[in-house]
Order: structure tokens, then sequence, then C-alpha cells
């Protein structure tokens, strides 16, 4: 092999080095890129997880619609606040205070926790909005944010008042077994329909979208006055059941607040 042999050997043999570091470089730079990619797409799921999880423990704290609002929205101003037709649902478990002294703090929290969110998956049901617990107490209003027409959000309150009842009577008994009740449970609501302020309300470090007005207090004195096992309604909300206002019975109540009688009409889980 003469010397021109061997330089071009040579040659050959650099080449094939040099194309081997290129290839050994590539690879090298691909494996960096995967693992970028890979990186880059765990932590897009673990932001995903999170904002999973962060998103299901605000829907313990709002309603479902204004979740829908707040979470779906790209850009999100808060709700408007606006002056409003509601029908407004109060409800409260009937000598709530003497069934909680019998009860320990844990079992007074497995009881509230079992009933309020039996009652609010049937208020979800319905579509109505949550607006708060107090206590024993459940505020719901229909109208806001969507609404289908006065009428029929009247009548889907109602309705939902209704299920309520028929639900607590047909599983009484297993309540009170289940949960060591010195009384089977019972729980009165009522019912008003009316113009509300309803949207946020509060500081600038916590809002509360809610409703506010004459209309929501006549519904809370409403459900003070019903009878246990019922529904007491106002006039203007059974005015506006149409088909629905059966088996209704006409009263008329002293509410604490609010001048004069008020008209109402009672149903109760009994008079069916």
């Amino acid at each position: 092999m003469d010397a021109y042999e061997i330089k071009q050997l040579q040659r050959q043999v650099s080449k094939l080095q040099l194309e081997a570091k290129l290839r050994k470089s590539v690879a090298n730079e691909l494996e960096r890129q995967k693992n970028l990619v890979q990186k880059a797409r765990d932590e897009a799921e673990e932001q995903r997880v999170k904002f999973e999880k962060a998103s299901e423990r605000l829907s313990q704290y709002l309603s479902p619609q204004i979740c829908e609002q707040i979470l779906g929205a790209e850009e999100f101003s808060g709700l408007e606040t606006n002056k409003k037709n509601l029908t407004i649902f109060f409800s409260d478990i009937v000598d709530f205070t003497a069934l909680s002294e019998r009860m320990s703090a844990d079992e007074l929290k497995n009881f509230l926790n079992f009933y309020m969110t039996k009652m609010s998956n049937i208020a979800i049901e319905f579509g109505g909005t949550i607006d708060k617990y107090i206590g024993d107490s459940i505020m719901v209003f229909f109208g806001d944010p969507d609404t289908a027409g006065e009428s029929e959000d009247a009548k889907k309150c109602f309705r939902m008042a209704r299920r309520m009842q028929e639900t607590l009577e047909n599983c009484r008994v297993q309540i009170k077994d289940d949960f060591k009740l010195h009384e089977p449970l019972r729980i009165r609501i009522g019912i008003h329909s009316g113009r509300c302020s309803v949207g946020n309300f509060g500081s600038k470090h916590r809002l509360e979208y809610t409703a506010i007005g004459r209309a929501v207090n006549v519904a809370a004195r409403l459900e003070k006055a019903c009878e246990q096992d019922g529904i007491l309604c106002s006039d203007l909300t059974a005015a506006l059941l149409q088909d629905d206002a059966v088996n209704l019975r006409l009263r008329h109540v002293k509410a604490k607040g609010v001048d004069g009688l008020i008209k109402a009409f009672q149903w109760n889980i009994r008079d069916v």
C-alpha cells in the first residue's frame, strides 16, 4: 500500500469517525429533547391534576353553576349584580337545637354532612342555585344565573321542595336508626317569589354570590311559620305554579318584620 492509499484510508477513517460523532451528537440531542418533552408532559399532567383537585374543592364551596362560570370563562370579571325575579327557598330542621345537643361533635358533623349532601343533590338535580348553609338551614334560589322563566323557576323550586319532603318521608325511620336520633328527622320549608338584588356582595378580599332583598326575608319568615313536614308558599309563588298547585291549603301568616298578614298556601306530606 503506497502513501496515497494510506492517506485515502486515513481520510475515510476520519470521515467515519466524524459521522459517528455526529450521529452520537444527534442521538444525544434527540434524547435530550425527548426528555424535555416528557418532562413538559409530566409537568402539564401534574398541573392538570392540581387544577382538577382545586376545582373539586372549589365546587364544595360554590354552586355548580357559579363554578362553571368562574372556571369555564377565559376572562372572568365577576358575575353581574342585577335586579331579578327569583323564587327563593329556605328550609330548616325542626327542633334542631335539641337534636344537636344530644350528639357529640363528630356525630353532629356526620349527620349534618349526610343531610346537607342529600338535600343538596336534590337541589342540583332541579337546577337550583345553592346560596348558603346556615347551621341546619339551607337557602336555594331559582332564576339566576340561569332562568327558565318565572313560572318554570317557581315550579322547579316547588317540585324540588316536594322531592325533599318525600325523600325524608321514605327514609325517616332509617335515618333515625342510623344516627340514633331521639325523634324522627322532620323539616319545614318556605318559598316566596319576588324581585331581588342578586350577584356579588362583600369586600375586595372575599365576595359572596347571593340574593338580598325583602323577598328573601319573606321566604325565611314563611319557613319559620311552616308546619313540620310541610311547604309554605306565598300567594305569589302559588300563582306561578299553575297545574302544580295541588293539595294546597290557604293560610294567613303573621310574620315578624312583615307588615300585615301574608297570604300563603300550605302543602304537607300528610295531605297527599
